[in-house]
């Protein structure tokens, strides 16, 4: 995959689909990688140019290591979009990288044509805070190993390591070749976030995209973003919890493809 470093730390990323599209911006999860979306690039990838990058210390992005901001994830992807010549995108984001997503339509709203929050949130409550300091010390202790699989169980749908097998190894395969520092870092950040106060700021076409049985970032936590951010719009996506993306992506797809072809062509 290309390669590029912008503010001191070097990017993986994919870029697919026919130049002069509109470009569609994929961001994942903390603890996974590009790769959670291959979906979505399969699908969006024909009528849309797909930027899904590797957020900091994910995939095969350098970890930082030093502490840093949620609106410094934002500012990497506007300086991807310098360096690969592109002004304007829609944004999607999951869960850290919808985080990334508040901070780029409050403060770099010009560089996006719309935004979408996947099962995500503006600051964390401190009972989710407490629980992954927690689990990142287990992890720090016993490793990697220790926990990925109460994190998937936390995050998928009942079952769904059953179901689905394959789809389940991809997942803990990403999680698990993570640095944990990457994992950690990103933690920080986002226990320092807070953007709830500001969300009545942001003045761009926005789409809410939450999971049926999304325990850690429920349907009803997420109508918050529904109600506070003037004329969003708002999807639940069914039989699924903290990945739609993944655990049914033809039924996410047609949210975010409806979302995205209702609005004006400029």
């Amino acid at each position: 995959m290309p390669r590029i470093t912008v503010n001191g730390i070097d990017h993986n990323y994919r870029l697919e689909g026919p130049e002069g599209a509109p470009v569609l911006t994929l961001a994942h999860a903390q603890g996974f990688t590009l790769e959670s979306w291959a979906a979505q690039i399969a699908h969006f990838s024909d009528r849309c140019r797909v930027f899904a990058p590797d957020l900091r210390g994910h995939g095969g992005t350098a970890v930082a290591g030093t502490p840093y901001r949620i609106e410094d994830l934002a500012l990497d992807i506007v300086a991807l979009l310098d360096a690969l010549r592109i002004e304007r995108m829609h944004y999607a984001g999951a869960s850290l990288g919808g985080m990334a997503g508040f901070a780029l339509a409050l403060d770099h709203a010009e560089r996006l044509r719309s935004v979408s929050f996947v099962t995500t949130q503006g600051i964390l409550p401190q009972a989710s805070i407490d629980g992954q300091r927690a689990a990142t010390e287990v992890m720090r202790r016993e490793g990697i190993e220790a926990r990925v699989d109460a994190v998937l169980e936390r995050y998928l749908r009942k079952g769904y390591r059953e179901d689905r097998p394959d789809s389940y190894a991809e997942l803990r395969r990403q999680f698990t070749t993570n640095p944990l520092e990457g994992y950690a870092e990103a933690g920080a950040a986002i226990f320092a976030m807070d953007f709830d106060p500001r969300i009545g700021a942001i003045d761009l076409p926005a789409m809410v995209i939450a999971g049926e049985h999304d325990i850690a970032t429920t349907p009803e936590r997420m109508t918050l973003y529904r109600d506070g951010i003037p004329g969003a719009k708002m999807d639940v996506v069914p039989n699924v919890g903290h990945m739609p993306y993944v655990e049914e992506a033809e039924a996410f797809n047609r949210i975010l493809a409806e979302f995205l072809d209702s609005l004006p062509r400029d």
